[in-house]
C-alpha cells in the first residue's frame, strides 16, 4: 500500500484528468491562481472526493467509490459547461 501511495504522489494528475479538467478542478476547489507545476494524483483524488461530498471525518484519507463517482460526475458537468461557454459566438448574444 505504501508503494502505491508513493507512486500516486509522483504522477501528475494531467495524465488522468487532462489539462482543462485539472485546471477547472483547481479553480473550483482552491479558488486561487493556477500552480506552476501540475498537481499530483493524490491532490486530484482528494479534491474529487471533496467535490463528491466527502468530508473525511474519520481522517482515513480514503473516499468511497460512490463519492469519487459523484465528484467525477460534477467535474464532467463543470467541464461541459466550460466548453459550452467557450463555444458561444458572442456576436449572437
Amino acid at each position: 500500500m505504501k508503494e502505491y501511495k508513493a507512486e500516486l504522489e509522483t504522477q501528475c494528475c494531467e495524465t488522468l484528468l487532462g489539462q482543462k479538467a485539472w485546471k477547472l478542478l483547481w479553480l473550483k476547489m482552491e479558488g486561487g491562481p493556477l500552480p506552476q507545476q501540475t498537481p499530483d494524483m493524490q491532490w486530484a483524488y482528494d479534491r474529487l472526493a471533496r467535490l463528491g461530498g466527502s468530508k473525511d471525518t474519520k481522517r482515513t484519507g480514503r473516499a468511497s467509490v460512490e463519492v469519487l463517482w459523484e465528484g467525477w460526475s460534477r467535474l464532467q458537468t463543470i467541464l461541459e459547461g466550460y466548453e459550452l461557454a467557450m463555444s458561444l459566438n458572442h456576436e449572437d448574444l
